[in-house]
């Protein structure tokens, strides 16, 4: 039976996403956190490890989108892109990564999108950011080989548009 930890940015759909994974036969915790806030990351991943225990699958998944062309881009949005989308994964896997390390176990995936291997216009900081994940996810994966950590996997995942409310109708 699976057990399955949920880190969300927002309330809305976690609690579809817990029941769908319950329907599955997994027990399931959610926890609605601000991935744009280290400390909050930091906090939730304490209480996830004292109450639960070792995470061994990690999917940073978090993302957020502002499409824009760079000049109209607001710098609060691009700062959001950048923590979320980037910064997020390094603070959640930084607070996951020693457990898997002491038992050479564990699976990181990244979730970074199409838009951090090719271009789209109006999209410069969402695309700057997902190629930060694409970069994290080559640099991690090289890291953790080099360390001898052969137990640790990486996957990174690069979906073309998603309908996830972000875009409205999303196409290529």
């Amino acid at each position: 039976r699976a057990r399955v930890l949920l880190f969300c940015l927002l309330q809305h759909g976690v609690e579809e996403t817990a029941a769908e994974c319950e329907r599955l036969g997994a027990t399931v915790q959610a926890f609605v956190v601000d991935c744009s806030k280290r400390e909050e990351i930091y906090s939730a991943a304490e209480k996830v490890k004292k109450e639960i225990g070792d995470v061994s699958i990690l999917v940073n998944n978090a993302g957020v989108i502002t499409a824009a062309d760079l000049l109209s881009t607001q710098d609060h949005q691009i700062e959001r892109m950048f923590e979320v989308n980037i910064l997020a994964h390094m603070w959640t896997t930084r607070a996951f990564l020693p457990a898997m390390m002491k038992n050479n176990y564990g699976h990181i995936v990244t979730v970074a999108s199409a838009a951090g291997h090719f271009v789209t216009s109006f999209m410069v900081a969402y695309c700057s950011s997902k190629f930060a994940a694409v970069g994290f996810h080559k640099a991690l994966t090289e890291e953790l080989s080099t360390l001898g950590k052969d137990g640790i996997k990486t996957t990174c995942l690069c979906p073309v548009f998603i309908n996830t409310g972000f875009v409205k109708n999303p196409s290529t």
